[in-house]
Formats: C-alpha cells, structure tokens, sequence
C-alpha cells in the first residue's frame, strides 16, 4: 500500500474522532463511526473498508470530577496524613508552618485522622478508603496533604489518600521524591484522577538530617503545596496558571 495513501487514511481517522468528540455525537457503535458528511475524506479504492485500533487501553475506572481549589487556607480544615519517609518530621513542620501563615486554620496530623491506603481498582471495596473518607466528611476537611512517597510501595499507598479525597470533592497534593512524582501521577490517573498534584521534595528523605529536612518543608515543599491546593488545574484555560505539578 502506498505510505502517502495510509497516512490519508489514517489522518482521516483522526478527523473523524475528532469531529465526533467535539460535536458530542455518540453515533458509533462498538467503536465502528459513520463518517459525517463535513468531514473531508479521501476516496478510498472501491469496496475496500479500514479500522483504526487506538493503542491505549480503555480505563475501567470512574473519572474523578475534582472540585475548584481553595481561594485561601484561612479558616480552613487541613489534614496532612500518611506516615512513610520521615513523615514524623516534615508533617509537623507543616503544621507550624501552616497555623503560622493561617492562625486560624485548624490542622490535623498522621494519626489524629488516618489515611486511605492504597486506593482500589474498579468494582473494588476497601474498607480503610471508606473509612477515611467518613472521617474526612465527619471533621469537614477543606483540603489533604498526604506524604511522603519515597519507594515504589508507599507511593501507592500515600497517593491513595488524595484519590480518595479528591473522590469527594476535597483538594489535595501528595508529597513524593524525585522519581516518584510521575508515579504518584499515573496512579492517580489510573483511579480516574486526571489532575494529581505532587510537591516534589529535593533528594531522597532518609538521606537528610532533620535539620535538611525541615530547611527544605519551609522553602521548597510548602510552595508547592500552597501553590497545588489554590493555584486553579491548567484546563481551566487561564494562561497566567503556572504549571508546577
């Protein structure tokens, strides 16, 4: 087949999704779309039928309709939860920072609300994910900062309390390390969470003295979270967002 005469073919399959998708049309069926009339399509030898197969795999998993990020912190209900990679110290830090920039704000930390754990697939049930989101609901809590992911386990585990508040219309930022940003982002969109947050930390936690680590919460993690929890998603179309996540 001429390459010329496949590239058309495929270049008209784009057009036709395209079109389908803008005009809000749903006229095709099992994947199979007539071909409108407006759409310019070259001729095709005759009797001779193609199909495009898109290579990305359909997610079964409901798409998270998120909720508007905060105008402020002031006044709000803040959880930070999670508990791996020196959470003891940069949690607690966070805390001091926020009811100093925020004396009003009410904030609660690690245990005192718990965390979600690693959010289920489709048609699954998690007890501990339930559970968090009713605790979330019963204190109110305007907005989550869930961390630290700093392996390829406890990521999951840590972006799962923002899928599951996010789930519910509630903000939130997950913290991780450098490497582990992307996988906070594809686990996130995995659960049909489209926009994950992420504050990225410089360096590895456990590779910090206490002291390194509470130097890089105030000035490089709490820009970020600040910025991820009021700063509105890029695909509110508002060119003056800046793209940190």
């Amino acid at each position: 087949m001429n390459i010329q005469y496949l590239h058309s073919i495929l270049l008209s399959a784009f057009l036709i999704m395209t079109h389908t998708i803008a005009s809000g049309q749903s006229s095709c069926t099992d994947e199979i779309c007539a071909i409108e009339s407006n759409v310019d399509i070259p001729a095709s030898p005759k009797g001779e039928r193609f199909s495009v197969v898109c290579p990305i795999g359909r997610s079964l998993a409901e798409p998270i309709r998120q909720a508007p990020r905060l105008n402020t912190l002031c006044g709000k209900s803040i959880a930070i939860v999670g508990g791996s990679f020196m959470a003891s110290v940069t949690h607690p830090e966070l805390k001091r920072i926020i009811l100093a920039e925020y004396p009003d704000a009410k904030v609660y930390i690690l245990n005192e609300i718990g965390s979600a754990g690693v959010f289920p697939g489709p048609g699954i049930t998690r007890r501990s994910v339930e559970d968090f989101k009713s605790r979330l609901k019963e204190l109110d809590i305007d907005a989550v900062i869930s961390g630290n992911g700093g392996c390829g386990l406890c990521t999951p585990k840590e972006t799962g309390s923002s899928i599951a508040a996010e789930a519910i219309g509630i903000p939130a930022v997950t913290i991780a390390a450098p490497g582990f940003s992307e996988q906070v982002k594809t686990t996130a969109a995995n659960s049909g969470l489209q926009v994950a947050r992420v504050a990225v930390y410089p360096g590895s936690f456990t590779a910090h003295s206490e002291h390194e680590l509470i130097a890089n919460t105030r000035t490089i993690l709490w820009p970020q979270i600040l910025d991820a929890l009021t700063r509105p998603h890029l695909r509110t179309g508002k060119s003056n967002i800046r793209h940190t996540d």
